[in-house]
């Protein structure tokens, strides 16, 4: 595959990367603005780290032949620049050396490029059975070549979410990849005639468009997965990346399975792609039925391990039993498929709920990132992580844009985005971030929290008030009231957010309502007492509300006291 046109990679070297593919210079994974010419200048010296870079061939890498300036001057003024925004000197270097009249030399230790790994983007396949009601076996099929593609690590594949609206879609093939950032495209179609399954796919170049492989597989359904590893092991090659033995053994392995158990697991995705607590219950009442016909079914007990952290999370089950059902699918997932990214990366958060084990959280979820770099919700579950308990903000950022970019039309993904800005304290960016979620789904709940909140914490009140009064519009949930509660009594409404707050004690008689709400309402009304009587129902539910205990602002009314210190103890997130 040409790759010519790829981004030779990234220079990394203290806080600072430089994108050589974006022209982009981030500390802290935060753009910072650079002139070009001294940018040109910085990817010259990082190229050759602790050789001399002599005047003359900065001149010509900066101003052709034929090009007039006074050079000496020009080129002098653009190191200086290229200084002031490192916060380096001259006098004293920490990054760039001067050696008079011959050159510079970068000395700092710096981390060379890496080679860009090719991004695909797996489309939705076309449907040939012409039945709305089977379009999510065509999904089903697209969706498992993405996962079975993200597994190899040299390639870089789209999210499924972000290629799912393009079904039917009359854009040309480079138009597609311009939206989705992606160097080729496979297509395909499924037909599915009593038990066979017919399978064609098509990989395409973008630049210069070409086809650079297609094929056709006929299977029995039960041998459907078996059939699309080999169809990934044949796209990847065709790419020329290198497999590693591991990546060829996964997906050359036979992986028969239950036809009727794999259709409703496929039946379960479909639900689950759908983000709402209904669809999360059909979801997982189709993994059930999956693993009843079929205990050996690993994904369909990863998923639901997925599915039940996601309902306890949103207050929709209890903590203890939703995050203990999670723990023991994920488990049971991980005994018959240890390599299953969704299944560490679910073991992960089920693991720090249910035991406040920081150790086993992250190490599950660097598991998960190794065995598939391009899932999306590894990179995310694992920015939370460390944004709720390490000081320096710029890993989570810089996971979670990786998060953005594998999945960059996800309503979850760009939404977390805005609360990752959120909780680093980088309120105009989140609520920009929130802005740039409604536009693409206006309905976004997590969206209009993150907006709501991160224009609090500017004083923006108005707004605040007003985006998250939407999102209690949108669904007046236990979590929404608390909110808007939150923030109404921040702006000296006590009356509304007293009657908000008597709305949740008298739901809380009749269904789980997290105890987080109370402590957020209670802060925001200065009752601290009240408020750290339901910080300790929340340890002791484990409301997954405790993860957000160092980085919530909503918690800012409590910080100041020793109670609230010793509770970060006892959940291990006290960095002293």
């Amino acid at each position: 595959m040409d790759q010519s046109g790829l981004s030779p990679g990234t220079f990394r070297f203290g806080p600072y990367e430089a994108d050589v593919g974006t022209r982009e210079l981030r500390k802290h994974g935060l753009r910072i603005g650079l002139r070009e010419k001294s940018f040109q200048v910085l990817v010259a010296l990082l190229e050759h780290p602790g050789e001399v870079v002599t005047r003359e061939k900065l001149r010509r890498r900066l101003w052709p032949e034929g090009v007039f300036v006074d050079f000496d001057n020009s080129l002098n003024s653009t190191v200086n620049r290229l200084r002031d925004v490192l916060g380096d000197s001259s006098a004293k270097p920490r990054f760039i050396e001067t050696l008079p009249r011959l050159g510079y030399r970068f000395i700092a230790q710096v981390e060379p490029a890496r080679a860009a790994r090719p991004t695909l983007a797996v489309l939705p396949f076309e449907n040939l059975n012409h039945d709305p009601e089977q379009d999510f076996f065509a999904d089903g099929v697209a969706d498992a070549l993405t996962t079975a593609l993200g597994n190899v690590s040299t390639l870089r594949v789209i999210s499924r979410q972000s290629v799912r609206h393009l079904r039917n879609s009359e854009r040309t093939v480079p138009e597609i990849a311009r939206e989705l950032k992606a160097d080729a495209i496979v297509e395909g179609s499924v037909l599915q005639v009593g038990g066979r399954v017919r399978i064609t796919a098509q990989l395409v170049q973008v630049a210069p468009e070409q086809h650079l492989w297609a094929k056709g597989y006929e299977c029995e359904m039960g041998d459907i997965l078996t059939i699309q590893g080999q169809v990934a092991q044949a796209i990847a090659e065709a790419v020329e990346v290198v497999l590693t033995p591991a990546e060829k053994s996964r997906l050359a392995r036979p992986r028969p399975v239950d036809p009727e158990a794999h259709l409703a697991y496929l039946r379960g995705r479909h639900h689950m792609g759908q983000w709402s607590r209904e669809s999360f219950e059909r979801a997982l009442e189709c993994f059930r039925l999956a693993v009843e016909k079929d205990p050996a079914h690993a994904p369909a007990y990863a998923h639901m391990a997925d599915c039940y952290a996601l309902l306890g999370h949103w207050g929709h089950l209890p903590f203890r039993d939703a995050f203990r059902r999670s723990k023991e699918a994920a488990l049971q997932a991980l005994a018959l498929d240890d390599t299953l990214s969704t299944a560490h990366w679910a073991f992960a958060w089920a693991t720090w709920v249910c035991d406040w084990d920081l150790v086993t959280c992250e190490a599950e979820a660097l598991r998960a990132i190794q065995l598939n770099p391009s899932e999306e919700h590894a990179h995310a579950v694992y920015s939370v992580f460390l944004v709720t308990t390490r000081e320096d903000p710029a890993p989570a950022v810089k996971e979670m844009k990786l998060a953005l970019d594998l999945d960059p039309l996800s309503q979850y993904v760009n939404a977390n985005m805005a609360w990752i800005y959120l909780f680093v304290k980088d309120y105009g960016s989140a609520s920009e971030q929130a802005r740039k979620t409604l536009e693409l789904f206006p309905d976004s709940l997590l969206a209009w929290w993150g907006l709501g909140l991160s224009e609090l914490c500017r004083s923006r009140f108005a707004e605040a008030i007003a985006a998250l009064e939407k999102a209690a519009a949108i669904s007046p949930d236990a979590i929404s009231i608390a909110y808007l509660g939150s923030a109404q009594a921040r702006t000296g409404r006590a009356d509304i957010a007293l009657s908000l707050l008597q709305n949740l004690l008298s739901r809380s008689e009749r269904e789980h309502v997290p105890p987080r709400c109370f402590v957020f309402l209670y802060a925001a009304l200065g009752e601290q007492d009240r408020a750290f009587e339901w910080l300790e129902k929340a340890y002791e539910t484990h409301d997954t509300g405790l993860f957000w205990l160092r980085v919530m602002p909503l918690y800012d009314p409590l910080r100041s006291s020793p109670r609230f210190n010793e509770m970060l103890r006892r959940v291990g997130l006290s960095l002293n």
